[in-house]
């Protein structure tokens, strides 16, 4: 799971709060990298990311842009855990 930010991302803090409530609820332990594209802009230009906050779960082929509730969260990662 890659959450990308920079400093330009109002709405951060919701996002990543948003993630750990979404795998405490399902008990998941996943791994959350953080690319601040201030700092990394080759990654986000490997990755095709041009705005954050952006959330890419690696493997399911999804990726959100914006803020995700938990809800929506909760409802693509009970697929990553159906697959563990």
């Amino acid at each position: 799971m890659v959450l990308y930010k920079s400093q330009r991302t109002p709405k951060y803090n919701q996002v990543l709060n948003n993630i750990k409530k979404s795998l405490e609820n399902l008990k998941l332990d996943l791994e959350i990298e953080e690319v601040d594209l201030d700092k990394n802009p080759e990654r986000a230009l490997r990755d095709g990311v041009l705005t954050t906050p952006t959330l890419d779960l690696v493997g399911l082929n999804w990726r959100f842009i914006g803020v995700p509730t938990v809800d929506e969260l909760t409802e693509i990662l009970e697929d990553i855990k159906k697959r563990r």
